[in-house]
């Protein structure tokens, strides 16, 4: 089966790569780029994955508690912040639920799950490529008052997902800034870059110290949505939400508020659950790359470009920090999607998965080490309320322990 521009690949489970001319090595790195093939063996519905769809059992089905009573302690500024809540509150008439949309939570994946159960379309999420707005979930209370928005959740049932503000703030910052992304280097990163470094840019040479900075001395209501703290964008302390799930059990959560909710396409979303997750996190970077490439020409050449997307996804787990990028700067200057599709999953093959997590952890860990202590401090500020309603530790002996100087960027060199 020949890859092509429109992937139809996202149903698929079992990938198996097979090229021609292309050596991958640490040291000796060769590529030609004008043989690329993808041979895919359909899923026959008889092998499914069921450890990576097994359900915690030690996880609770309510997902998470809430602690209400830590509402009562201080007082929360929200005024300022209605416009990001009316707008973030998603409706799902056929099932009277309403949902809590936030971005670098989820979203993405729930806005496609939403648009399949609104078109009760009987087929996987995944087969809704990320970049296609036109289906995804789009409804909101944007333009319904705040106090009829809070009277509906009270008779409706209601859930939202929370994330650790750490891993939040870097999956941002690699997502929108540290990747090729001309859209968020003008409306985001030209503005950091004004700020912190009293200078103007393309925005595309912001770094992860930057934006911690920027967040750090930026009004919360000023903030972009992806670093707005969740506790203000879906208000848990004026709204009692049915189910709160949290990212780092993602698929258990989503089972559950199914399970919860009666809705019943449990099986769309679990058929070989993590093997689509990581294809669409490929596919979605790849896609992302060449369609902002020309772009992003003016700030950026191509090669560095695509050296930031094998960045991303070494952090993100995906590929081995043993492997380099096998191509040169004239090689990276027109490879395909298809082409630089198979590259990666061919690379993403041959990495040993059980150092992945461990990799995936260190350049974490790394990342906020490039963070003064004193500004670690101040993140902390920002988010404390996250931190303290949601139940995450704001102070992580990884991020806040002894060090004995300022690590060099793992981004920017």
């Amino acid at each position: 089966i020949k890859v092509n521009e429109e992937y139809t690949l996202l149903y698929l489970s079992n990938i198996n790569i097979t090229t021609n001319n292309i050596n991958i090595t640490t040291n000796n790195i060769n590529i030609t780029t004008n043989n690329y093939s993808q041979v895919v063996k359909y899923e026959d519905g008889t092998n499914e994955n069921t450890q990576s769809t097994q359900i915690k059992k030690d996880y609770l089905k309510d997902g998470y508690h809430f602690p209400k009573h830590l509402c009562n302690s201080e007082s929360f500024n929200e005024s300022k912040m209605d416009a990001v809540f009316k707008g973030s509150i998603m409706p799902i008439y056929k099932h009277q639920l309403g949902y809590c949309r936030v971005y670098k939570g989820g979203s993405t994946f729930w806005r496609r799950l939403l648009y399949c159960l609104d078109k009760d379309l009987k087929v996987s999420p995944f087969s809704i490529k990320p970049q296609d707005e036109n289906r995804k979930y789009r409804r909101t209370y944007a333009i319904n008052s705040l106090n009829w928005i809070y009277n509906m959740l009270r008779v409706k049932k209601s859930f939202m997902f929370t994330r650790n503000p750490y891993s939040r703030i870097l999956s941002a910052y690699i997502d929108k800034l540290f990747s090729p992304n001309p859209y968020f280097w003008k409306t985001l990163g030209v503005n950091i870059m004004k700020t912190i470094r009293k200078r103007t840019s393309c925005g595309s040479d912001v770094t992860f110290r930057d934006l911690v900075e920027y967040i750090t001395q930026t009004p919360i209501e000023h903030l972009d949505d992806h670093f707005i703290p969740i506790s203000s964008i879906c208000r848990p302390c004026k709204v009692q939400y049915s189910y709160i799930g949290k990212m780092e059990y993602f698929l258990n959560d989503t089972l559950n508020i199914f399970n919860k909710f009666g809705i019943n396409s449990t099986y769309y979303i679990t058929h070989n659950f993590s093997e689509l997750y990581e294809y669409d996190a490929i596919y979605d970077t790849v896609q992302a790359v060449i369609a902002f490439r020309q772009q992003s020409d003016g700030c950026m050449n191509r090669y560095t470009g695509l050296n930031r997307i094998w960045r991303k996804l070494q952090t993100r787990g995906i590929i081995s920090e043993n492997y380099f990028l096998p191509l040169n700067k004239k090689e990276s200057q027109n490879i395909s999607s298809s082409q630089l599709m198979t590259l990666i999953l061919k690379t993403n093959k041959i990495s040993k998965k059980e150092d992945l997590l461990l990799q995936k952890r260190k350049m974490f860990v790394d990342a906020y080490n490039t963070i003064p202590i004193d500004t670690m401090y101040k993140l902390q500020t920002v988010y404390k309320n996250d931190f303290k309603l949601f139940g995450y530790d704001a102070f992580p002996d990884s991020l806040f322990g002894q060090r004995s100087k300022i690590k060099t960027d793992m981004f920017m060199p």
